[in-house]
């Protein structure tokens, strides 16, 4: 017995010491049959005073406990007790009393009888409220921290997508590489189905794609969003009207809400956030910043925070694009004046003497092919070259052998100067480095030699080329070939003086014959033998004065584009037997032969009779001129049915013969040949005028000739012209 009462005891003790609750129930009606003091103070929280300080004893649970039904607790006991099978909750809430909501850690155990059956249920409960709570509490902060990261990661790739953008802005100048580096960066660091950019077109009222990512699938797709008329029903074409970026949070629900219609691709491409940035720079619209994205978005979300931030930049980049374009498109402009341009064009940096550029007509005149004229220094410099011009003197001995007295000390500079190093030093070097220390030259004359041993005559002009602020960076020269007009000119000049003597031998014979017969008149003699003769020199010497004076007005015609034709139909037959007839009237030195072929009695044709009579009297004249006196003349026709619409002529001599370095000469205006006697009179421009006028006929005319066998002059003359 005694051992007995020392277990209770022992057992309460323990019971009473454990750091949880423990109480003892009856299975059926639920009564609270014992428990330790630890459960009570547990109880006691939630009890009624009445029930309170261990009054609920020997009490149903529904009885002290009337919230226990309400919170699930009444039907987890019942379950025990019907199932047997034991119950843990490893933190149950405990609500609806003063104490607020408490949390418990507590387990329902079934106690069996001999039969099995369940009798009692034993609880434990440990009350776990406070470290609940703490642990929430740390889940919360736990939970703030992480939204504070992903604010701060978010963030961070926002600011990452703008320093992107800003970076491509600063490395190029191209928008296709700044479209592409913003695309790429808005897509790796925001999960988006699509970004465009799409700049202005403000002739045509478009927005046109720049560039796109990922490109759609679908051609459609992509042909809809290439050129976006500004009226057209995408929300993208009303952003040049405004600076406030366009959001559609949620482009599934948009069309319930009358944003967009229900057929808009947008709607259409799964997307769900779509964000349009319009691109200002300054008043100036450039374009537009789009992207589609896989999630809903907000106004004032990242991804919009991103796209206006690299926006910015774009539409500075664009601006900058823009204007380079222009300024690149007014360069290449300007570049193709200056390659279509009959002067040529040297540009040569101030920083290293080379020649940036030089035009087709530079190099033509130069005899420089362009690649090798651009990125070459001028190689000298102005102390060397003020040394060959200013310095150099001139040795008492050694001085090159030129055969001649005239070798001064200017002659031996400038021929020094062209041969420094064994590099050619060009004329227009000096106008470049004159150009660059500031100096502006015009209408200075060179003769350059060119690198196959022409000599070029060039007038030309330079000019330092200034940047803001004054300071030099280039040099332009711009200088012409006046080889062409140098010649005519001395040709004018040696024109001039054939002409003086020319004209002044009939007026000299003129007035002499005119004083005989004007003493023969005086002295009232009837016309002698002499007197006759005085008046056919008179009237021969007045012919030829009026021919050289009309071939000095066709030339004149010529030059002022007068010479016209007048075309009619002719018989060429008749017109060539009438020449021939009247050249052999007034020479009989030589003995005239026309000879015809393919064709008997006449050919009829469409030119100007007297400009082709012209043309043949040049021709016979010449034949006669340097022709020795019984010589034949041969004056020849040809028609050939297989070309109906031409005929041949020739005129053909057996005189003196031209040498072959003058032929391509003979019908240049004023060209005499080099070794012709000068007691031969001529002016050098018959031949000139028989080639115009052949020419204008559409015609053909050129010699064949063998020095000291005689000459023959060739006309393909059209039967059927049209003046050229």
């Amino acid at each position: 017995m005694d051992g007995q009462i020392h277990t209770k005891t022992y057992d309460y003790t323990m019971l009473e010491h454990m750091p949880i609750g423990v109480a003892l129930f009856d299975a059926q009606d639920l009564g609270l049959l014992a428990a330790n003091t630890l459960f009570h103070t547990f109880i006691d929280t939630f009890l009624d005073p009445t029930w309170k300080n261990g009054r609920a004893m020997g009490h149903s649970i529904i009885e002290y406990l009337p919230k226990a039904k309400e919170t699930g607790v009444v039907a987890i006991f019942r379950r025990v007790a019907k199932t047997g099978i034991p119950y843990s909750a490893g933190e149950f809430a405990f609500s609806g009393f003063e104490s607020g909501t408490t949390y418990w850690n507590w387990t329902l155990d079934p106690i069996r009888d001999s039969d099995g059956r369940v009798v009692q249920l034993i609880q434990t409960a440990t009350e776990i409220t406070a470290q609940v709570l703490a642990r929430q509490e740390a889940e919360r902060i736990h939970a703030a921290l992480s939204q504070a990261n992903r604010i701060a990661e978010t963030d961070r790739k926002r600011l990452e997508v703008i320093e992107t953008v800003a970076h491509s802005v600063r490395e190029s100048l191209d928008a296709d590489n700044i479209s592409m580096a913003a695309i790429k960066a808005v897509n790796t660091c925001f999960d988006a189905l699509y970004v465009y950019i799409h700049i202005a077109n403000p002739t045509r009222k478009t927005l046109d794609l720049l560039h796109i990512h990922p490109i759609p699938a679908t051609k459609p797709s992509f042909s809809s969003v290439q050129h976006i008329p500004y009226d057209s029903s995408f929300p993208i074409a009303q952003a040049y009207k405004q600076h406030n970026p366009i959001i559609i949070e949620n482009l599934q629900t948009a069309p319930s809400l009358g944003i967009i219609g229900s057929s808009n691709a947008l709607v259409m491409s799964d997307g769900h956030g779509y964000a349009c940035v319009p691109l200002w720079f300054g008043d100036t619209f450039e374009g537009t910043l789009m992207a589609v994205f896989k999630e809903c978005i907000s106004e004032d979300g990242p991804e919009v925070q991103a796209l206006v931030g690299s926006g910015m930049y774009i539409a500075a980049a664009l601006a900058h694009a823009r204007l380079h374009r222009t300024v690149e498109n007014e360069r290449r402009q300007l570049r193709a004046v200056l390659d279509q341009l009959p002067e040529g064009i040297l540009i040569t940096e101030a920083s290293n003497g080379y020649i940036s550029y030089a035009n087709a007509a530079a190099a033509n005149i130069l005899g420089i092919p362009v690649t090798s004229l651009t990125g070459i220094p001028l190689n000298r410099h102005p102390q060397i070259l003020t040394l060959i011009h200013d310095a150099l003197p001139v040795p008492q001995a050694g001085l090159p052998a030129t055969g001649t007295s005239n070798y001064t000390q200017a002659a031996y500079k400038e021929d020094i100067a062209t041969r420094i190093n064994n590099h050619p030093i060009f004329p227009w070097h000096f106008a470049v480095i004159r150009a660059l220390g500031g100096e502006t030259i015009s209408s200075q004359e060179a003769m350059v030699v060119r690198p196959d041993g022409n000599k070029v005559i060039t007038l030309s002009s330079s000019a330092p080329l200034r940047i803001e602020g004054g300071d030099i960076t280039r040099a332009v020269i711009v200088f012409q070939d006046v080889t062409a007009q140098k010649s005519i000119e001395q040709q004018k000049n040696e024109f001039l003086s054939i002409a003086s003597h020319e004209l002044r031998t009939p007026i000299t014979a003129i007035q002499g014959f005119a004083e005989i017969l004007q003493m023969n008149a005086t002295q009232e003699q009837s016309l002698s033998s002499q007197s006759l003769r005085a008046l056919t020199f008179i009237n021969e010497q007045s012919q030829s004065l009026n021919r050289l004076i009309e071939e000095m007005l066709d030339l004149t015609r010529i030059e002022n584009a007068q010479l016209l034709l007048n075309l009619a139909p002719h018989d060429l037959i008749s017109t060539i037997k009438h020449v021939i007839e009247t050249q052999a009237a007034t020479d009989t030195n030589h003995n005239f032969q026309f000879v015809l072929e393919g064709l008997q009695d006449t050919l009829i044709g469409v030119f100007d009779e007297n400009r082709f009579v012209q043309v043949l009297n040049n021709l016979i004249s010449n034949a006669i001129k340097y022709s020795p006196a019984g010589s034949r003349i041969e004056v020849g026709l040809r028609y050939l049915p297989t070309t109906p619409h031409e005929a041949l002529i020739w005129v053909k001599d057996s005189g003196i013969g031209i040498a072959a370095n003058e032929l391509p000469h003979i019908f240049k205006r004023f060209h005499r040949a080099s070794g012709l006697d000068r007691s031969i009179s001529g002016l050098g421009i018959g031949l000139y005028l028989v080639q115009e006028v052949v020419t204008r006929h559409r015609g053909r005319v050129w010699a064949e000739s063998t020095e000291g066998s005689g000459s023959t002059f060739y006309v393909q003359f059209p039967l059927k012209s049209k003046e050229a």
